[in-house]
């Protein structure tokens, strides 16, 4: 089996964590909670991450152009330096807003040729039928405004796997995303930014 192939394997039907906070200190919490994988920002922290574990690693590299939306691993340049990271899969944004530098379609054909896999994050079925044009491996509901269980079961019907990712809340959501097709979900907030936890204990108890 190759590579990606492996990898695919791997993390299919599991559990991957954002760590995007306290990358170090929710790295291990992560590990040893028993997460098949993670999502890390910056190829500072996906090279700190890849010497803790050997879990596969999500790597995205957030960099804010001006006159453009898109902001996760918008140019080939970012995605490169996530790979020689240690990044297995590199997650670019795939909406069809407009791009600052490379098309996506470029930036997979890079990220492929270096020999990992790349991950579109999407807001729509639209948006993932253009980037299954563009050659993407994996297809992540990382940009729709809200859980969407039809979204994800309309993904899946593409052909790529499907990464449920986004306001999954609860593991009841978790467990609904793969219901209804995913083959593996992210969660960040709900497990790794203790003021958010803390906030929605606070507001149940009408603190």
């Amino acid at each position: 089996m190759s590579r990606s192939g492996s990898t695919i394997e791997r993390l299919s039907g599991k559990l991957i964590v954002s760590c995007q906070d306290y990358v170090e200190s929710m790295v291990a919490a992560a590990v040893r909670g028993g997460a098949a994988g993670l999502r890390v920002n910056s190829p500072r922290y996906v090279r700190l991450a890849r010497a803790m574990t050997e879990l596969p690693i999500i790597g995205c590299n957030k960099i804010f152009f001006p006159n453009t939306e898109i902001c996760i691993t918008p140019s080939t340049r970012a995605a490169m330096a996530l790979v020689r990271a240690g990044a297995d899969i590199v997650a670019l944004d795939c909406t069809t807003r407009r791009r600052p530098r490379q098309s996506a379609a470029q930036m997979i054909a890079a990220i492929h040729d270096a020999g990992a896999l790349a991950l579109a994050d999407l807001s729509s079925i639209e948006d993932g039928l253009r980037a299954v044009e563009e050659g993407a491996d994996l297809l992540a509901t990382t940009l729709a405004p809200d859980f969407d269980p039809e979204l994800i079961h309309s993904l899946a019907r593409l052909g790529r796997p499907v990464l449920a990712e986004g306001h999954i809340t609860s593991p009841e959501r978790a467990k609904e995303a793969i219901a209804a097709g995913a083959w593996a979900v992210c969660v960040g907030t709900a497990i790794t930014r203790p003021h958010w936890i803390t906030e929605q204990f606070n507001k149940a108890i009408g603190g």
